[in-house]
């Protein structure tokens, strides 16, 4: 007589290994970006269960997981005080000034005097600001030390021409008669450790502050696979704004760098004697601070 069974079996796990992922429902709108001028609103998805196997799920940045709608797009004229906005968003702003040579001695000049006026118009009440002039190597030893693949450390202020003028300081005034006064440094252009080193002060920030980097640069970096990792390492930790000055600036790499949505964070000079208008101020100021004085 044969045995009897002394097993069984059942099937599980019959649904498939490829699965998309599951999204949550849209958050909340948040707040407009800005008090005037459009700004935005945005909402998200997050990802509740992710992708298995072969299955997809949109990047963060992909419409089915980020949307924006425009916002408070009235006129900023209201709110003008002798012709200029005032910032008055609690803010950590470190501003990062190009004084390469391609700029010229007219495009320094501008450079200064725009840079004067939007620290006039910083309330020092909210806002601390620090900021930074770089220029470059001018010898390739130099470039090896400020890219740290030389033994030897740089010196930042004499091999890369990199200089801070002032960290987070709330003594607006005084900063921008420093502006006024600055040296030219008239060398090449690395902004790849100009953002390195403005990522690695931001430590130096208040815990209940936002963080916004500005970027003003009128010339191609010395290495832009290196400027592109380095701008994205702080984009990681800050706001970056890119101003880009000129028609030599490297408008293109900006665009694909830029955070969205790309309309608030690049403001385009396409000449450097704008920089002495009041416009591109208010501009600045009305991208970078939600709130404004009244």
């Amino acid at each position: 007589k044969p045995c009897e069974d002394t097993e069984e079996t059942e099937g599980c796990n019959s649904h498939s290994c490829n699965a998309d992922c599951i999204l949550s429902d849209w958050s909340d709108w948040g707040a407009c970006t800005q008090a005037c001028w459009g700004g935005t609103k945005r909402r998200e998805k997050s990802i509740v269960t992710p992708a298995a196997g072969t299955g997809t799920c949109p990047d963060a940045t992909d419409e089915a997981r980020l949307q924006f709608v425009n916002c408070n797009t009235h006129s900023c004229s209201s709110l003008y005080k002798n012709h200029y906005l005032t910032c008055n968003s609690k803010i950590d702003l470190t501003i990062l000034m190009d004084g390469s040579g391609s700029l010229g001695w007219w495009g320094w000049y501008y450079s200064r005097k725009f840079v004067s006026n939007l620290i006039e118009h910083l309330d020092p009440s909210n806002v601390e600001v620090a900021l930074q002039v770089f220029s470059g190597p001018t010898t390739w030893g130099e470039y090896e030390r400020c890219i740290g693949v030389s033994a030897d450390a740089p010196d930042m202020e004499k091999d890369c021409k990199i200089t801070w003028t002032s960290r987070f300081t709330n003594k607006t005034d005084a900063l921008a008669d420093k502006v006024k006064k600055l040296a030219w440094p008239a060398s090449t252009t690395l902004t790849s450790v100009a953002l390195a080193e403005a990522q690695s002060q931001l430590v130096n920030g208040r815990e209940d502050a936002n963080s916004v980097v500005l970027v003003i640069t009128d010339g191609m970096p010395l290495s832009q696979e290196r400027t592109k990792t380095a701008a994205q390492k702080l984009m990681e930790q800050a706001r970056v704004i890119w101003v880009p000055v000129g028609g030599s600036a490297p408008l293109s790499m900006i665009e694909e760098l830029a955070s969205l949505p790309k309309k608030e964070n690049i403001i385009d000079i396409n000449y450097t004697y704008k920089m002495g208008w009041a416009y591109f101020v208010n501009k600045v100021i009305a991208q970078s601070c939600p709130t404004l004085s009244r």
